[in-house]
């Protein structure tokens, strides 16, 4: 799950008073965890805006209501789209003043206050401000399904590899209400695989991802959780709103057998997708169809009893991973890797490129549980190196392969 914040200092009280004097009081606005939203067909929507406006610093107010409401209109009305530039304004034209009639600009569609930007923006009401977004998914994904994905709540376990399944469900429109479970904090070795910038670097994963997900979507619903424990279980799986599908993307064995016993008792499903040096592979657990489904595919018969018991040390921990995963499934550099932890490599390696695939792999797998479609339990290997590159293909590459592959399994039988 990563680590706590490391150097907790407050590196502000040695400033001269040129950079002293920028500093703004942003303790607030590190720890908001969700924007401010004003719905204006709400009762007393005026007199909340404006007392947002006067409580609130805010640096920048950004309006572009009109122009999105001008796309929506070119988008649902297709021969338009491909006129020329001057009949799409015309048209629009007319359009927009029917849509606003005798009611003033700014007292349509909603505000939002971003605490973090300390920005407003206005935007569309959220039916036509979700139908805009995802009006590009047409008809790939139709619009009936697209409610049903929208609707389908989601877990994500971890905020490193995690963070990619959690922005590319957001971004295609699946799990209106999401839940973020990591109590870590970025770290500048988090930033080769999640998608944020440097100022990040110390802020809680969760909250990062969490914005950005408000940021694309301002009326999505996000819930944060430090980490799955006996006590946590019932909330993350149940409250506010019950779970449809977890995902997996912690390294603590512990709490990924939480998961796994937490959703076999309540036939929810569960995907895992491990990022290989250039190979991802998704695992599925379709507790909802098959409820007395072994734990990891039956990787390790009663690894239940494990709860509750502490590892030795993290050779025990990898001896467990390792079987999991199986080494078969491991390019060769990530087999060599494997036996240089904690001596000249600090962890198992990770590559950002294949963390954004990992993303595009689980947001695929949940969308076609969520629609119903007949993707089934069990384990699914997509290596780049074996598709793309020729010396991959051959016999000589193969038997290197298994050669490395003998010699991890040997390492795990001496551990």
């Amino acid at each position: 799950m990563g680590h706590k914040q490391l150097a907790p200092s407050n590196p502000a009280k040695s400033y001269p008073s040129y950079l002293s004097s920028l500093k703004l009081d942003g303790r607030a606005a590190k720890e908001a965890d969700q924007p401010v939203l004003v719905r204006m067909q709400s009762k007393g929507a005026e007199q909340q805006l404006e007392k947002l406006a006067k409580s609130q610093k805010i640096i920048d107010v950004i309006d572009n209501y009109g122009e999105q409401f001008a796309e929506l209109l070119l988008s649902r009305n297709a021969h338009l789209y491909r006129a020329n530039y001057s009949v799409q304004v015309a048209s629009v034209k007319d359009m927009l003043k029917e849509h606003y009639g005798s009611t003033v600009h700014w007292k349509m569609g909603s505000w939002v206050y971003f605490p973090w930007s300390q920005r407003l923006v206005h935007i569309l009401d959220q039916e036509n401000f979700e139908e805009l977004r995802t009006i590009r998914n047409r008809d790939l994904i139709t619009a009936q399904e697209q409610q049903t994905l929208f609707n389908f709540e989601v877990a994500c376990f971890g905020m490193s590899v995690g963070s990619a399944s959690a922005l590319a469900l957001a971004i295609t429109g699946i799990s209106r209400k999401i839940k973020l479970i990591d109590g870590a904090v970025i770290s500048g070795s988090n930033l080769n695989r999640i998608s944020t910038g440097v100022e990040s670097v110390g802020l809680p994963k969760a909250l990062v991802i969490g914005r950005q997900i408000y940021e694309m979507n301002p009326y999505s619903e996000v819930a944060y959780f430090d980490k799955i424990t006996t006590g946590s279980a019932g909330d993350i799986f149940d409250k506010p709103w019950p779970l449809k599908l977890a995902i997996d993307e912690i390294d603590d064995l512990e709490m990924k057998i939480k998961i796994r016993v937490e959703a076999k008792k309540r036939h929810i499903p569960v995907l895992m997708a491990t990022e290989l040096g250039d190979t991802v592979m998704l695992d599925v657990e379709r507790y909802d169809l098959e409820p007395d489904r072994p734990l990891f595919h039956g990787a390790i018969p009663g690894i239940e009893d494990m709860l509750g018991k502490k590892l030795e040390n993290h050779r025990e921990w990898m001896k467990h991973a390792v079987r999991i995963i199986d080494p078969v499934n491991m390019p060769i550099k990530m087999q060599e890797s494997l036996l240089k932890i904690g001596t000249t490599v600090v962890t198992h390696p990770q590559l950002g490129s294949t963390v954004m695939i990992t993303g595009g792999v689980l947001a695929f797998a949940a969308k076609n549980i969520a629609l119903g479609n007949s993707l089934g339990s069990g384990r699914y290997v997509i290596s780049l190196e074996n598709q793309f590159l020729a010396d991959h293909k051959t016999r000589v590459h193969r038997r290197h392969h298994k050669k490395h592959t003998q010699i991890i399994n040997k390492a795990l039988e001496s551990m």
